[in-house]
């Protein structure tokens, strides 16, 4: 009976142990590289003026190699398929500031199958970017809501920026959009 009570407590600790974020966990520094390499076109900023199809032009590599320099991993999981990631950039502002993006991909022959941005962070001095960026990251890794956090329901305290009541991630088109507005007819 002893022995029943001592497996059952070391799977509840089992169960409730921290996960692993750290990227060098998951990830080689090639891997790291070679996977910011295939995501830095949808995370990543679009020269000014290009469409969304013409950010994957041959033209543009250099630009986004560029941009993968500016991005770093701030935490990585792999979950069997589905590899969950989080990634910061600077972000515009008098003080230095930091923006974070979280989301999740799966690779198929070493191309990426499924790709979606869960939500991005609002842009923050690295310490809080640092602290409320993993708090994120844990809930949705475990697959919490992180409604919560957003915007309209957070009570002011700044977590996520989008999505919100005017933008959401079109994972079939793997890009941020407007919701439509809805459309009223006058009398």
């Amino acid at each position: 009976m002893k022995k029943i009570g001592v497996v059952a407590f070391l799977l509840a600790m089992a169960c409730n142990a921290k996960k692993d974020y750290s990227v060098n966990t998951h990830l080689s520094a090639q891997q790291q590289v070679a996977v910011m390499d295939k995501i830095i076109r949808y995370v990543g900023r679009a020269p000014e003026g290009v469409t969304f199809e013409e950010r994957f032009y041959p033209a543009y590599d250099s630009f986004y190699m560029e941009q993968a320099s500016l991005h770093k991993f701030d935490a990585y999981y792999v979950d069997g398929s589905t590899h969950y990631f989080l990634v910061s950039r600077p972000a515009p502002s008098l003080v230095n500031k930091r923006v974070a993006t979280g989301g999740k991909l799966v690779l198929e022959s070493d191309k990426i199958a499924e790709y979606e941005e869960v939500f991005r962070t609002w842009k923050m001095v690295p310490d809080t970017l640092a602290k409320r960026e993993m708090f994120l990251f844990d809930k949705f890794v475990k697959g919490e809501s992180l409604t919560p956090y957003e915007t309209r329901n957070s009570n002011g305290v700044e977590y996520i920026e989008f999505p919100d009541d005017l933008n959401y991630y079109d994972k079939a088109t793997r890009q941020w959009k407007l919701k439509p507005l809805p459309v009223t007819l006058p009398k």
